[in-house]
């Protein structure tokens, strides 16, 4: 605001003892921090402040705080990325162990579509399937569970100025192209074993 505006508002004196600047919206964080050093730098040059001098020019740039917040938020998310990416081998893991005893307890049948002229490529895609399903459907109801303590949690994340929380539709198409993903790693290995299986082995397994 005109300095003159300023005056009436806040005592009608010549006294200034602030001034806030915005910064051009183009900049990045180090130009807003060099920019401000720049400026603190001939504030003292212009008033005779010994650089040492910390108390008779005090810059508060919000800059560097902005920064600070975004580089924390940013090794957040790739700590999440890291726990995430951790319980998603781990889930493959578990759902390909699953598969493989499936696959044990279906060898006979395995056996009999094969000796009916069932080929190796229709076997891989019945387990692939299977795999597919089970994974898509505990990821989904994961996420629905996810979405729903969100929901919960809303009320109190007000608290700390975070509205309106919710699930972006980008997240879910990645969220179900992943868990398609997921599946078919965790049904592979399983898959190819069933379709090396012998008919006549199979048969004779007890």
């Amino acid at each position: 605001m005109p300095i003159s505006t300023a005056q009436r508002l806040y005592g009608n004196t010549d006294y200034v003892d602030q001034i806030n600047l915005t910064y051009n919206p183009e900049m990045d964080y180090d130009q807003a921090i060099a920019f401000g050093r720049t400026l603190t730098n001939k504030m003292k040059n212009r008033f005779d402040v010994a650089d040492i001098d910390q108390r008779a020019i005090r810059v508060q740039n919000m800059a560097e705080g902005t920064k600070a917040v975004e580089q924390m938020t940013t090794a957040l998310g790739f700590i999440i990325f890291v726990i995430g990416f951790g319980t998603l081998i781990a889930g493959v893991v578990g759902i390909s162990n699953i598969m493989i005893f499936i696959v044990k307890e279906r060898t006979k049948e395995i056996g009999i579509r094969k000796a009916l002229g069932a080929t190796p490529k229709s076997i891989v895609s019945i387990i692939l399937i299977e795999s597919i399903l089970i994974t898509a459907i505990a990821g989904y109801f994961g996420l629905l569970l996810g979405v729903g303590v969100l929901e919960l949690a809303a009320p109190t994340l007000e608290t700390y100025f975070i509205k309106d929380p919710s699930v972006q539709p980008s997240l879910i198409i990645a969220a179900t192209i992943t868990l398609i993903l997921a599946g078919a790693i965790a049904g592979y290995l399983p898959a190819k074993k069933a379709s090396q299986i012998k008919p006549i082995v199979a048969l004779r397994d007890d």
